[in-house]
């Protein structure tokens, strides 16, 4: 039985848009150490949302991504001058959303996507262009986080306390927001599962709504003049190494950004922990090398002495 809802799945090789609620034949759910992605396929503004674009105003599609018990950390996927009502927006910086190559198995991931207007003079606009090509290029997403660490760092951080205070304020602002849970389906948690999602700005009744291979909606074989955001999960894929490391960089200058004591207590014990493994690393790479030499000199003995007596390298280290 279809009752109207905001949020739809569309199961892998099939068309008809059905409960995210629950698991169907040929469900896959996302399991424990399991690498998956979620990408953005295409958002449309449609006719039903009568009077937003209709300015001068820069238009910025972003996606706000939390998983488990992290802040929500901002991505952003497009930014032009304007857009026709109804037309699919597709020219992104970059489709990544999230990625893991491990997933824990207990954290669910929310999603919140976001269609605003924001002000910004032709300066800005050419200054936040190349920040965000650039970004999209070298961290395989556009972080606003990032941006005072990538552009002049007063510009940077004027822009992200911008578009903190629009989202907040709920101006000019679509709001696309969901949340997939892992486990079994419970009442109203989406369990966390391969395949598609199509996120309307309202609930719909889906039953005449169909996804075709371009990714975009009909309505009873027309093309569905309403607004809604469509992803995918899947685990068909390798998660750029680069990317996951620099969706944690994201997340951690969120973290102390957000003024969060423990927050803040949590990313510098992160941090330390990151440090300390990577000085491992090092102190492996230093000890191969040290090895490889015929005559290493007596303070050279003595350091391969010391990494052989430290207990986090033993298991490591040959036999």
């Amino acid at each position: 039985m279809y009752t109207s809802d905001s949020i739809w799945f569309v199961a892998p090789n099939t068309e008809m848009l059905v409960s995210p609620y629950a698991l169907y034949e040929n469900s896959r759910r996302i399991e424990a150490a399991q690498a998956f992605e979620v990408t953005m396929v295409t958002t449309v503004v449609g006719e039903d949302l009568d009077g937003f674009l209709r300015g001068n105003n820069d238009v910025m599609v972003l996606t706000r991504v939390s998983f488990g018990e992290q802040p929500l950390v901002d991505r952003v996927h497009f930014y032009e001058t304007g857009i026709p009502a109804g037309a699919p927006i597709r020219s992104l910086y970059a489709d990544n959303i999230y990625a893991t190559d491990d997933y824990s198995g207990r954290d669910k991931l929310r999603i919140e996507l976001n269609v605003l207007e924001i002000d910004t003079d032709s300066e800005e606009r050419k200054v936040l262009t190349k920040a965000f090509q650039s970004l999209a290029a070298t961290a395989g997403a556009v972080f606003p986080a990032m941006l005072p660490y990538t552009i002049a760092a007063s510009m940077g951080a004027e822009i992200v306390e911008r578009l903190a205070t629009t989202l907040e304020k709920d101006e000019r602002v679509i709001r696309f927001p969901f949340a997939l849970y892992p486990g079994a389906p419970r009442p109203g948690m989406a369990p966390l599962q391969e395949g598609t999602y199509v996120v309307f700005s309202q609930a719909r009744d889906p039953i005449r709504f169909r996804l075709q291979s371009n990714g975009l909606l009909t309505l009873a074989d027309k093309p569905a003049n309403v607004s809604y955001a469509i992803f995918n999960v899947s685990t068909d894929v390798t998660p750029s190494p680069s990317f996951v490391i620099n969706q944690k960089i994201a997340t951690l200058l969120t973290q102390l950004n957000s003024g969060n004591s423990n927050s803040t207590t949590n990313t510098l014990n992160f941090l330390k922990s990151t440090l300390q493994q990577y000085t491992n690393y090092q102190k492996l790479q230093r000890y191969v090398e040290l090895k490889n030499k015929t005559t290493p000199t007596t303070k050279e003995q003595q350091l391969l002495a010391d990494i052989e007596n430290t207990e986090e390298l033993k298991p490591f280290l040959p036999g």
